[in-house]
């Protein structure tokens, strides 16, 4: 239960970050097309995206059509939300409204396996910082240690310097070297 409230603390500390500039209504896009492995999580992560948004007078809508991700559709929305993506869930056309809606300031919210997508996309990769390269197995959910960074950015506020987590954590390949780093996790801990 504490994993899953530090959890939906940090996702709203990040995404009202990505509001806490902005004059227009909140309007959220969660995305969570699999073309590769099916998270059993995301009818949750829906229910919880969903009474966070209720919770915060968010608008939202929830998608697996990728066919909404047309330049027109995307400019409405304040931030995408990608909730367990995997594989190749873009065509080219896609890709470009997606890269465009970012460049133009459109938000970003990459939740669990969003880096086990779009490997062929460097764009994307850059985006979410790195891709999925495995986990530890049998049990993939362990105890690690997580170390805060950063600790003046607003997601972090309030967090422990070191606390102990159980999560389902990844090892990551091919690493954006411009990321910004909020918060560790000691690989030889889980």
């Amino acid at each position: 239960m504490l994993r899953n409230s530090i959890i939906a603390t940090c996702l709203v500390a990040c995404i009202a970050v990505l509001f806490s500039c902005q004059q227009k209504p909140v309007k959220l896009l969660v995305f969570s097309k699999t073309a590769g492995f099916r998270h059993a999580s995301i009818k949750e992560g829906k229910v919880a995206l969903l009474k966070m948004a209720a919770e915060n007078n968010w608008q939202i809508d929830t998608t697996e059509n990728s066919e909404v991700f047309t330049e027109d559709n995307l400019q409405s929305y304040s931030t995408v939300i990608f909730l367990n993506t995997t594989g190749d869930v873009l065509d080219f056309k896609q890709q470009a409204a997606f890269e465009r809606y970012i460049q133009a300031g459109g938000g970003f919210v990459g939740i669990h396996a969003a880096t086990d997508t779009e490997y062929e996309w460097p764009w994307y990769g850059r985006l979410v910082g790195g891709y999925f390269d495995g986990h530890p197995g049998d049990p993939n959910v362990r105890e690690g240690k997580a170390t805060v960074v950063d600790t003046d950015h607003l997601s972090t506020k309030g967090f422990p310097e070191e606390w102990i987590k159980v999560d389902e954590f990844y090892d990551f390949k091919s690493m954006n070297p411009n990321i910004k780093l909020l918060e560790t996790i000691d690989k030889n801990s889980y």
